[in-house]
Order: structure tokens, then C-alpha cells, then sequence
């Protein structure tokens, strides 16, 4: 009897690896600090969303109770993020093995293998997969998410797409369009359905855009503030490059071969291809008009050209006639392609290090100062750098717009890792210090 692939013990496995990893010393990342952020003080009040990166619904609503563990929340929320980082390449492997089907034999497993690979292996030159996975970002969750829709979809459980879908769609608005789709004709002839579509339909804008109204003022904050960290409108095209770039190269062979070749793919996997396409023209758009076109906001597309790709190479090499020539090039394309994203992973581990030192420091010389002599002059505390701008609000237990970005800071306590001339130097930690200027009288 054939092994069927199971995706709930795929993502217990997922879950028991995340467990695992939080034995690794490193710490969140900028945008997850701000959702912790914010998730306090959806619990405690005090909501405000003006400052940080742009608003993610689902991942403030899971951080909102996750705060009530105090310490322990950021390892909570890497919890979360590392089992979506782990179910995606293992879905990834299954839905290849799956769409390679039974006829592929031995072969479909090797696809998981590949299709798994990829994913994990992504072509991120701006977030890597590893940094992405220590830092608890959350596309790989949406990877997971998206994938996990697709295989409820083929099993024809509407209710899991729904409720899988309308997660995804509270991570990233490019969901929206897709959920729409699949709604309409899936719920054409349950009304049940249709009625659980309604509701989703209102929940995922008023989750998106209701928090910004009430936290800064206007619906509009989060779109405002992913534009301004957008790249220029031309580069709409280098969006289609990097998901040229994104998965492996075999996977582009095995999707030629899938699709070409005198072959006729099942309608199923013609939709998942135009699904893939048009998300990623979707995101190239979006770029042109001053979003970021960032490659990992391409990942759920490039996970499913991953899985397509895989699931040909599966059915290429059970083919007598052109197996052995096909394997060679295979392996060729394989070694080739993946060894030097092998090779990067201990530049990333370092990149890794080197900022988990920093925050690490940066708490030291909290604590040595003191939450009050950092906030003593106006109520905030100044900062010369970005990056740890969110972690050290939720170090303080106070908003973000409570640590303000000042490169040149000139009254109240600055934390820097250079040196501020005019100022006072009142502690130091590792790199970082802690420079007080006269604070202004009122």
C-alpha cells in the first residue's frame, strides 16, 4: 500500500523542531518586536500604530495573549514563526509528492526532497531564509498557510481553504484577490459557505485598517508606511527577476518539463501555475506603484512554482526512455545551483550573531541606566539607529513612538553605537552607550 502523506504530522513535526530551536541564542527581528509591541497593548491599552513598520493583523492577534507570558512572549511568538518556517518546506515536500502521483514511485519522494530544498533554500539576497527563521518573520507562516489551503482545497474541505485562506489573508494583502476567487465559485452552491465567506469578507479590511484608525489616526498608516520603505516604481521588473532567481533551477527544468513536452497537465496544477503567475505579477505591480517587491513577499508563488517543478521532475525520471539523461543533468543543475546558497549560511549565521550581540548589549545598557534616566527628558528616549528601535520599546514596556529615531540627537539620553560629541557618556555596554544632553526647560 502506498506511504500517503500525512500534513498534520508534517506540522507536529514542524512544532517539535520550532521546540527545539528556541535552545538557539537568537532574538527576534524588528518588525516581530513591533507585533509584540502592539499585541501588549491590545491587552493593556494604550494602542497606537503611528510609529514602527506597516500593520500585519494575525500576527498582533497571536502576540495579544502571548503577552499575558511576559519574558517568555518573544520565545512564544519564534514559536509560532519557526513552526510555519519548518511546516513550509515540509508541506512544500508533500503537496510535490502528492501532484507527482502514485505512478511516479520512489520518485515523488525524491520531489518532496526537492520541493522542500527550495523552499528552504529560497534566494532572498535582501532576507535570507536563516535570518528569516532566527528572526521570526512571518512569510514562511504564509508559505504554510498558502500551502495548507491548497492541499484542503484538492481534498475538497472548503471550510479548511476558508479558514486557511482568510489567515494568509491577514498577513499580506496580496491574498485578497485569490480568497475572492476561490470564495465566489466554492460557495456558489453552499450558502453555508457563502455565509462564512461574508463574514471573512468583513473581517479581513476591518482588521487591516480599523487598527490604524484608532492607533494613528488614519486607515491609510500601514500602506503609508510600506510605501516609504518601497523601492523605486521602475524596479517593477527586477520583482520578476528575483522570482526567476528564487527557487531552485531544477524546479524551472521540472516545470518546463511538467508543462511542455507533448504533456497534459490535470486542471489542477494549470491553476495552481496561473496562481503562481499572476501573485507574482500582483507583487510586481504593486512595485511599480512604490511598494517594496521584496523576494520574500514573493514566497508563497515561488513555493508553489517549488512544488510544481519538484512534482515534474518526479514524473520525467519515472520515464524509462529519458531517465538516465535526465538524472545527470539533474544532478549537474543541482550541485551547481545549490551550493553556493549552502555556502552562504555561515555569512548569514554571522550577520545573525553579530545582531543578536547587539540587542543582547543594547539590554545590558538598559538595565545599567535605567528605564527612568532614559525617559526622564520628555517622556522618550533617543536612538541613532532603526533597527533595534522596536525591541528596546518592548524592553521599556512602552510604544515605539516612546523611542525616537534621532541621528543627531541633542537633549535627553541617546543611545548609540558611535560617539555623540556634546554629551555626557553614563554608561556603556559592548558596543553600545548611553550619551546624556541637557534637556530643554519648559
Amino acid at each position: 500500500m502506498a506511504l500517503r502523506p500525512r500534513p498534520a504530522l508534517a506540522v507536529a513535526a514542524a512544532l517539535v523542531l520550532a521546540a527545539a530551536s528556541l535552545a538557539l541564542p537568537y532574538h527576534p527581528v524588528y518588525d516581530p518586536w513591533a507585533w509584540l509591541v502592539w499585541g501588549r497593548e491590545l491587552v493593556h491599552g494604550g494602542f497606537e500604530t503611528a510609529a514602527g513598520p506597516s500593520w500585519k493583523p494575525l500576527p498582533v492577534l497571536i502576540d495579544a495573549p502571548l503577552s499575558l507570558l511576559g519574558d517568555a512572549a518573544p520565545q512564544a511568538w519564534l514559536l509560532v514563526a519557526r513552526t510555519g518556517w519548518f511546516s513550509a518546506a515540509l508541506l512544500a515536500g508533500l503537496l510535490a509528492a502528492r501532484l507527482s502521483g502514485e505512478r511516479t514511485g520512489r520518485w515523488r519522494w525524491v520531489a518532496a526532497a526537492i520541493a522542500a530544498a527550495s523552499v528552504a533554500l529560497t534566494a532572498d539576497s535582501f532576507t535570507p531564509p536563516l535570518r528569516q527563521f532566527t528572526g521570526g518573520l512571518s512569510e514562511p507562516l504564509l508559505v504554510a498557510l498558502v500551502l495548507g489551503a491548497i492541499w484542503a482545497a484538492l481534498d475538497e474541505r472548503r471550510g479548511w481553504v476558508l479558514g486557511l485562506g482568510t489567515a494568509a489573508a491577514l498577513l499580506r494583502p496580496e491574498v485578497w484577490p485569490f480568497l475572492a476567487l476561490w470564495a465566489y465559485f466554492a460557495s456558489r452552491d453552499r450558502p453555508r459557505l457563502r455565509a462564512a465567506a461574508i463574514a471573512c469578507a468583513i473581517l479581513i479590511p476591518l482588521a487591516w485598517f480599523v487598527p490604524d484608525i484608532l492607533g494613528a489616526g488614519t486607515p491609510l498608516e500601514g500602506g503609508e508606511t510600506a510605501r516609504a520603505g518601497g523601492i523605486e516604481p521602475l524596479d517593477g521588473l527586477e520583482v520578476l527577476g528575483r522570482a526567476l532567481v528564487a527557487p531552485l533551477l531544477p524546479c524551472w527544468v521540472g516545470l518546463a518539463a511538467l508543462f511542455g513536452l507533448g504533456r497534459n497537465p490535470d486542471r489542477n496544477l494549470k491553476i495552481l501555475l496561473a496562481g503562481a503567475a499572476a501573485w507574482i505579477l500582483l507583487v510586481a505591480l504593486m512595485a511599480i506603484v512604490g511598494f517594496a517587491g521584496l523576494p520574500r513577499f514573493l514566497a508563497p508563488a515561488t513555493a508553489v512554482i517549488a512544488v510544481l517543478g519538484s512534482a515534474g521532475i518526479a514524473r520525467i525520471a519515472a520515464d524509462d526512455s529519458t531517465r538516465r539523461i535526465f538524472l545527470v543533468a539533474l544532478f549537474i543543475l543541482t550541485v551547481v545551483n545549490v551550493s553556493p546558497r549552502v555556502a552562504q549560511i555561515p555569512g548569514d549565521v554571522r550577520v545573525v550573531e553579530r545582531q543578536t550581540r547587539s540587542l543582547d548589549h543594547l539590554s545590558d545598557l538598559v538595565e545599567e541606566t535605567g528605564d527612568a534616566r532614559l525617559l526622564a527628558c520628555q517622556g522618550y528616549v533617543r536612538m541613532t539607529r532603526v533597527r533595534e528601535q522596536t525591541a528596546l520599546a518592548w524592553q521599556l514596556d512602552e510604544p515605539i513612538s516612546s523611542v525616537a529615531i534621532r541621528r543627531r540627537p541633542h537633549f535627553g539620553v541617546a543611545l548609540s553605537t558611535k560617539p555623540l560629541p556634546g554629551g555626557d557618556v553614563i554608561a556603556h555596554a559592548g558596543s553600545w552607550r548611553a550619551t546624556r544632553f541637557p534637556c530643554p526647560t519648559r
